[in-house]
């Protein structure tokens, strides 16, 4: 199984081939979708994308991972360097 294809990209909206929604963010998987609230994680333009965002799609089977900067390359990667427990 493969992840949704992106089906448009624009400053603060995405579509996901396959929703009806219309996202500010999104987490993409083998098949599905949802929202990416930063507030769940912790996750801030600095330190950046949290562990536990990483993990939670790796458990739904992501092998290769993809993570957006945004539009203006203003998110950072918190997690370089980290310690990651992604045996799932």
């Amino acid at each position: 199984m493969t992840s949704p294809e992106i089906a448009s990209l624009s400053w603060g909206q995405m579509k996901v081939k396959g929703s009806n929604t219309t996202y500010k963010d999104c987490k993409v998987w083998p098949g599905g979708s949802r929202t990416w609230d930063w507030r769940e994680t912790g996750t801030e333009h600095s330190p950046g994308v949290q562990p536990a965002d990483v993990k939670e799609v790796v458990e739904k089977g992501v092998q290769t991972l993809v993570i957006g900067r945004g539009m203006s390359e203003a998110l950072k990667d918190g997690i370089q360097g980290a310690q990651l427990d992604l045996n799932c």
